[in-house]
């Protein structure tokens, strides 16, 4: 049984977390490329795409109840109903999408200015934002893909489709940025050109690809023909999902702000930190999928017994990836910092923080992992309630160490620990009790695997 679980998992997560090393290559190289061509790049990127992030995060969370209502109706083998969500959500999500490029392209160097944004570095991050907002318009239908994929366990044609373009922003990253083999120097600009036509070329081939998934059927003509009340069901679960996940976005535009008034160069330096944090993270985030798919699955089956092993393992996944990079980071700290900057004292103000920052690792991978696995289960709900109380803590917590204490950006990732830490403990707890509780309701011990479920 536990084998035939480990093989469950690792078949979705593996997948998942190549593609992610493989995006995450792509912003490492992107931050780089900028933080070498100018520093004040990287403060422009990043008061563009914590925003940024935060409002895309709704809508990658309104893709995430597209996955558990798929995985849950094929636990149920209710495969018609499945593709009733996948054509509907296709439908609506790409009518939001472009309602997205809109607001990017028109709005953009509004939201900057509220974020304290001025002078050459407002100039900078607003065009790299409205190039940017190009890639919605595609969006919508590579979210839907990915859901679909996600919803039915296979992973490895997203895996395909981020690693091509991954690659191919990385090569343009290159050329548009310094200018090399004769196309212009664009800098910040080439950077965000990069993204949206490697973008664009992977959503297009990815939702096309999932016409032809091999589980469920959908088609364009379906999806033309979205089925009255379906999405509703998706936007409830989503929703939820998609405020807890801006509630988190917005608080670290809130802290983005905090550094803004006290030394804008911090801003950059935050995105280094996280980018950093971002190595074992986009690992992990693949055992994160697997946990929400099968134990969504597991849910929709009535096999709670199985749904609870499976959370299990996962968190215990997790912890390991954070182990095996923090061993990284701590015995080569100068070597990986010299990739974003050869400022000495730069490179002295990053060093004890990214120790800071392998600490926060382990709390919010059983936070992120945790809460999927409650999501599996449908429940969206408590997480959005935990994230919210987090939200006021850490902004009040930040601020006193960052105006009262003057830590600086020290605080604000001290401040950061405490709060992936009570939240990992609280959500983990929360599973782990829910749970047991639906499992004693189980008539008896599971004997098939949520596999037995699934048509191939």
């Amino acid at each position: 049984m536990k084998i035939r679980l480990n093989k469950q998992i690792i078949s979705i997560a593996l997948p998942v977390m190549v593609q992610n090393l493989a995006f995450y290559a792509m912003q490492f190289t992107n931050t780089a490329f900028i933080g070498h061509y100018k520093i004040e790049g990287l403060s422009a990127i990043n008061n563009a795409m914590i925003p940024f992030h935060m409002f895309f995060s709704f809508f990658i969370a309104l893709s995430q109840g597209t996955t558990i209502m798929i995985a849950q109706a094929i636990g149920a083998k209710d495969y018609k109903r499945a593709s009733h969500v996948a054509e509907t959500s296709l439908y609506y999500n790409q009518i939001i999408s472009f309602g997205y490029f809109l607001f990017w392209l028109l709005g953009g160097k509004y939201v900057l200015i509220l974020m304290g944004v001025e002078g050459e570095i407002l100039k900078m991050g607003t065009i790299y934002v409205q190039v940017l907002s190009g890639v919605f318009l595609t969006t919508g239908m590579n979210l839907t893909a990915s859901a679909i994929y996600q919803g039915i366990g296979r992973t490895t044609p997203i895996m395909v489709n981020n690693i091509i373009r991954s690659l191919v922003n990385i090569v343009l990253d290159y050329l548009l940025i310094f200018g090399k083999f004769g196309f212009p120097e664009l800098g910040i600009t080439g950077a965000a050109l990069a993204t949206l036509i490697s973008s664009t070329i992977n959503n297009v081939s990815l939702a096309e690809r999932s016409l032809k998934n091999g589980v469920i059927e959908v088609t364009l003509r379906g999806a033309l023909r979205p089925v009255k009340g379906v999405y509703r069901k998706v936007f409830m679960f989503g929703s939820q999902a998609g405020m807890e996940f801006m509630l988190f976005m917005g608080a670290q535009v809130v802290l983005i702000r905090m550094l803004n008034t006290t030394d804008p160069l911090s801003a950059g330096l935050y995105g280094i930190i996280n980018t950093l944090l971002n190595l074992s993270v986009n690992i992990y985030l693949g055992v994160g999928v697997a946990a929400t798919t099968l134990v969504g699955r597991a849910t929709g089956a009535r096999e709670h017994r199985q749904a609870l092993s499976i959370g299990n393992r996962c968190v215990l996944y997790a912890l390991v990836v954070c182990t095996a990079i923090g061993l990284l980071f701590v015995t080569a700290p100068s070597g990986i910092l010299h990739l974003f900057s050869s400022d000495e004292k730069i490179l002295a103000q990053l060093s004890p923080l990214l120790m800071i920052m392998v600490l926060i690792s382990f709390p919010k991978s059983v936070n992120i992992v945790a809460g999927n696995s409650i999501r599996g289960t449908g429940d969206a709900r408590w997480m959005l309630i935990t994230q919210f109380i987090g939200t006021i803590m850490i902004i009040a917590v930040s601020a006193h160490m960052i105006f009262v204490v003057k830590m600086g950006l020290a605080g604000l990732l001290l401040a950061n620990f405490a709060d992936e830490f009570w939240r990992s403990i609280v959500n983990y707890g929360r599973f782990i009790i829910g749970g047991k509780r639906l499992a004693s309701r189980d008539p008896l011990p599971c004997s098939a695997t949520i596999t037995d479920n699934v048509r191939v």
